[in-house]
């Protein structure tokens, strides 16, 4: 019964969706009109008032034709004619004949709006009908779709089985899926309905092309282009535009569902082509049915491919366990043929290790294309994508070896077309690569990258543990030696013993060719040869072997601080051979460094067949730093007995200059005994100077006896004054070129033994200052000591005083034409003990630089660029405070 009511359900529909144009249906109705009123007249007279009844014809044409309100409004314009048309037929009785037909009004009134219900519920039911019958081609094509791509099916033919059933669905000319790669940004061609020649594997649309996939993925709705030469976009990519074709509408269908956008499908016409909304609704819904079976069969095969990977690294994992009984190849080639099995799209993996002494991957384990690399099968650090890869410790993906800069090689086309290498670490060491491989250009994922890592990170457990055994006994080997060498360490206080106990112990304990230790010189910052190992060794020792900083491998590594090694001496261009060690091969240095400074280098060189390894390094960086410890506990031994031999020549010192001391005081208290008989001796002179009788000749010799005796009371008197102890606080009224005077004579007598000249150069408008005498004396007398010391015999001691008034004060310089000071002392010439006199006690200047500071004054020494010494103190005019 529901097939035949929808079959003439759906017969009305297509009578009713194929009308007469309006012109038509008016032409119909006016027509029928016409024939009623011409016959009117005639019918009424033959057939009676009943003929009134047919204008209901036109009436109900009306009304289906052009709705009820239409067919309301016919009825009373016919009602209204039909008035007119008794009136003139029967004016006489034209209101009897009226009432017997005004039921014929009422039933044009209801024919007229019935007829216009009847049309719009019968257009109702065939548009529902319609919908209803597209609805179900629409579930059923999408059911059949969405079952087809989750059967899991090759992605090409899905993709074409949904592209010809979207094609079907929406009656379109050809239609073609973009997909979006999220990992690169960028859209890629998928498939197509058009068979289009010489097109790749993938490809990737201009950034043109791609905008109308774009938009439709960003607005998330169904993008409609009615007039596609005029909208902006470009419906055809470039392989399409080869066909001639010529697209006037397209129909943009996203594929989305929540977060996950996989493209979109774009349906084409050639001819223009409307859309309803319901057909643009049916193109968003099944946009997000197809999107929503795309994501769940990708989840589906990321959830067996995480199956899968979980029970291949279980199994790897039991290897891994047992490496030590089936052996490392074993578990290497395990590895690679799980990745094999783990990604389809690897048509070979290969797995290299570092041949750490030859310093180059050599593959050990090989899966796919007849178990043979595609490649050279050794590759240097740096070279090629493996070596590039163990260089930079990083995941390397060449999504297409043809475009690639880092694979091209002119003369060479690769083997394959995209290949992942990801280096294998053990710990922080590099040992080698695992890669793979496709004959497809970009062939590989972003979990693909993540699972190569991670096969990475098991191979890197298994060589760690295959070689734990290995490691195990050399670490033995070496604590053993290290324990030799830490006693001798701890034993030896004597910095060069130390050293040579470490060469001998290195070169013997671990068979090197030669040992040498080298520290810097602090004078000169050269690296000098302090022990090396051997007959060569002591044969550079007495030859004073010494290198400058940067110079070789050994200046190189005191200028960076940092250990080098090589194996192959000639490839380092700052290598320096040296003549007694012809065969070199190999050589290792290593800073040593106290508190991070670089004092010294220990350096160890092998000859072939042996090389040097990391392992060395690792050894002799322990053994420098335990070396660095000792140097350092010597030097403080060595400073210590310094420390105490000064100790004892201060003591020494203090008692030479207390015994000094006590002599001055000894001398003031002679010369004042002294004064005594000295006076009597001058009266006495001056008594027979009075007599009478005295020849000529005795006369003149009493004179000099006179003029003597007075040189001696006067000089007795200076001394008295010079060691005559003074109070701090009695500051009087001075003045320097008096006392630089009495200084003079003092000294005149040893600078006349040192035939040293004096020149004396005053102001004579030198103002008297406050000062203690006695001490400015000592201050002058002791730079005069100095002056005279130094210039030996010969020479010239210059004093001038000067008048600052701009800085009230008075200065006082003293110069002479001696050697001068000693560089390395004199920015300490005033510290107590800093002498540069063989017997000098050190405490002159310290005391002399004391008394000016109490005088608020200052001294400062330097040397004459034209030869000497130039001392100058500087005295205030008045006192600022007292001093305690």
């Amino acid at each position: 019964m529901l097939p035949a009511i929808r079959k003439r359900i759906r017969a009305i529909h297509r009578f009713l969706r194929t009308p007469l144009p309006t012109w038509g249906r008016i032409g119909v109705v006016i027509g029928l009109s016409l024939l009623y009123f011409l016959t009117y007249q005639p019918m009424v007279e033959t057939v009676g008032l009943n003929w009134t009844a047919l204008l209901s014809a036109p009436i109900i044409l009306a009304g289906w034709y052009f709705g009820p309100i239409a067919g309301v409004g016919a009825a009373l314009l016919a009602n209204a004619i039909v008035t007119i048309l008794l009136f003139r037929a029967w004016p006489e009785n034209f209101v009897a004949q009226l009432l017997s037909i005004w039921p014929a009004y009422l039933v044009f009134l209801g024919s007229g709006y019935v007829a216009g219900l009847l049309r719009n519920n019968a257009i109702e039911r065939a548009r529902a009908a319609d919908e209803l019958h597209a609805r179900e081609r629409f579930l059923s094509i999408i059911n059949i779709t969405t079952k087809q791509i989750v059967e899991r099916q090759e992605p090409r033919q899905v993709f074409y089985r949904l592209l010809t059933h979207l094609t079907n669905l929406f009656v379109a000319d050809y239609a073609y899926i973009t997909r979006w790669d999220e990992e690169r940004q960028r859209v890629v061609l998928a498939t197509s309905t058009k068979t289009l020649p010489n097109l790749p594997e993938e490809l990737v649309l201009e950034t043109e092309e791609a905008q109308v996939t774009l938009s439709a993925l960003q607005s998330r709705r169904a993008l409609l282009i009615e007039n596609a030469p005029t909208s902006g976009y470009i419906v055809d990519p470039a392989p399409f535009r080869k066909l001639a074709l010529s697209p006037k509408t397209a129909l943009v269908i996203p594929l989305l569902a929540g977060q996950y956008k996989f493209g979109a499908v774009i349906l084409v016409y050639e001819t223009p082509r409307r859309f309803t909304k319901e057909e643009v609704a049916y193109a968003d819904l099944a946009g997000n049915q197809i999107a929503l079976a795309l994501w769940t069969a990708q989840q589906n095969l990321q959830l067996e491919q995480k199956l899968k990977e979980t029970l291949t690294f279980a199994q790897v994992a039991q290897l891994l366990s047992e490496t030590e009984r089936v052996g490392l190849d074993k578990v290497m080639q395990a590895i690679v043929d799980s990745a094999q099995n783990l990604i389809p799209g690897a048509t070979q993996v290969v797995l290299h290790l570092l041949d750490d002494e030859q310093q180059v991957l050599v593959p050990c384990a090989v899966a796919g294309r007849g178990k043979r690399p595609a490649g050279k099968l050794k590759m240097r650090i740096g070279e090629g994508i493996a070596g590039l890869a163990i260089s930079t410790g990083e995941t390397i993906y060449v999504h297409d070896t043809m475009t690639d800069p880092r694979f091209l090689s002119p003369g060479k086309p690769a083997k394959f077309r995209s290949l992942i290498v990801a280096p294998i670490q053990s710990r922080d060491r590099l040992v080698g690569t695992i890669s793979i491989q496709s004959d497809r250009p970009n062939a590989f994922a972003l979990d693909e990258t993540r699972l190569i890592t991670t096969l990475g990170l098991q191979a890197a457990v298994a060589i760690e543990n295959s070689t734990l055994l290995e490691t195990t006994r050399r670490d033995l080997q070496e604590i053993n030696a290290l324990y030799h060498i830490t006693q001798q360490l701890v034993a030896s206080l004597d910095p060069d013993q130390l050293m040579k106990d470490v060469v001998d112990l290195l070169a013997e304990s671990f068979g090197y060719l030669y040992v040498q230790i080298f520290t810097v010189d602090p004078d000169s910052g050269d690296l000098v040869l302090r022990q090396g190992s051997g007959q060569i060794g002591a044969r550079l020792k007495e030859q004073g072997h010494r290198l400058p900083i940067g110079s070789g491998i050994i200046g190189h590594t005191a200028e960076i601080g940092e250990p080098f090694f090589t194996n192959n001496v000639d490839d380092v261009v700052f290598f320096l051979r040296n003549p007694l060690m012809p065969e070199t091969q190999s050589e290792l240095s290593v800073p040593i460094k106290i508190e991070g400074q670089v004092v010294g280098v220990l350096d160890i060189q092998q000859a072939p067949p042996a090389r040097l390894t990391a392992r060395d390094m690792q050894l002799m960086t322990t053994v420098a730093d335990q070396l660095a410890v000792a140097l350092q506990k010597a030097n403080l031994y060595t400073n210590l007995q310094n420390a105490l031999r000064q100790e004892q020549a201060t003591r020494l010192q203090l008692i030479h200059s207390e015994r000094l001391a006590v002599v001055g005081r000894l001398l003031a208290s002679v010369s004042h005994e002294l004064s005594n008989p000295m006076q009597a001796i001058q009266n006495a002179l001056y008594l027979l100077k009075e007599e009478r009788g005295i020849s000529p000749q005795g006369r003149q010799d009493l004179e000099i006896v006179l003029s003597e005796a007075e040189r001696m009371a006067v000089m007795l008197e200076r001394l008295r004054a010079a060691y005559r102890p003074g109070r701090e606080t009695n500051f009087q009224p001075v003045q320097v070129n008096d006392i630089i005077e009495t200084v003079h004579a003092l000294t005149a007598t040893l600078l006349r033994h040192s035939a040293i000249s004096f020149e004396f150069h005053p102001d004579p408008a030198l103002p008297e200052i406050p000062a203690l005498a006695d001490q400015l004396r000592q201050v002058f007398l002791n730079l005069f000591v100095n002056a005279v010391d130094a210039m030996k015999t010969g020479g010239r001691l210059t004093v001038a005083t000067r008048l600052l008034s701009e800085h009230r004060e008075i200065l006082v310089e003293i110069s002479d034409t001696g050697p001068g000071i000693p560089e390395d002392i004199l920015p300490r010439i005033f510290e107590p003990f800093v002498t540069g006199k063989e017997k000098g006690s050190g405490l002159g200047l310290f005391v002399s630089h004391e008394i000016v500071m109490r005088h608020q004054g200052r001294i400062q020494a330097e040397n004459n660029p034209n030869g000497g010494a130039v001392f100058r103190v500087w005295l205030p005019l008045e006192r600022g405070g007292e001093e305690a």
